[in-house]
């Protein structure tokens, strides 16, 4: 048996196998572009002047759930969690930034989970969430969001 050199090709498949799960592991956000402009648009659009087209972005049977101080959860359909948007850009300015965001697809489905800061009032808050989209005529729209301000303390 012979041992095998390396050529710079074989090195270049090396380097690529190694590199692609530590890319993964910390960010998975170029991975599915149609899903990419999903979330962009998610942060994007979501604007007092935008709002609308903001919306066009869930499928009508849309759920949101969201943890509460308590402990309980509360579930809102689309039309409850857009006017509770709506009324929030009402009352002053609103945004929200995603960051360490990390994108699945599988087929049709796609999960992606995200740590985000939500500034309303002058007053920031981070937390994390998790979007459920599903395709729709080739289409990725949102299907649910789940939400949490309450993170558990680090170690």
């Amino acid at each position: 048996m012979r041992p095998v050199t390396p050529t710079p090709l074989l090195l270049l498949v090396l380097t690529f196998c190694v590199a692609v799960p530590a890319m993964s592991a910390r960010q998975d956000t170029g991975a599915d572009p149609a899903v990419q402009r999903v979330i962009d648009d998610y942060i994007g659009l979501y604007r007092k002047d935008t709002l609308e087209k903001w919306k066009a972005l869930f499928l009508p049977g849309f759920t949101a759930s969201y943890t509460n101080d308590d402990g309980s959860v509360t579930t809102r359909n689309l039309e409850e969690f857009y006017e509770r948007q709506r009324g929030a850009f009402a009352s002053g300015e609103v945004s929200e930034t995603l960051h360490n965001v990390r994108i699945h697809r599988a087929g049709r489905l796609a999960h992606v989970f995200a740590d985000f800061r939500f500034t309303s009032r002058g007053t920031t808050r981070p937390g994390q969430l998790m979007l459920l989209l599903v395709e729709e005529r080739g289409q990725p729209r949102i299907a649910a969001l789940v939400f949490t301000y309450h993170l558990a303390a680090a170690p």
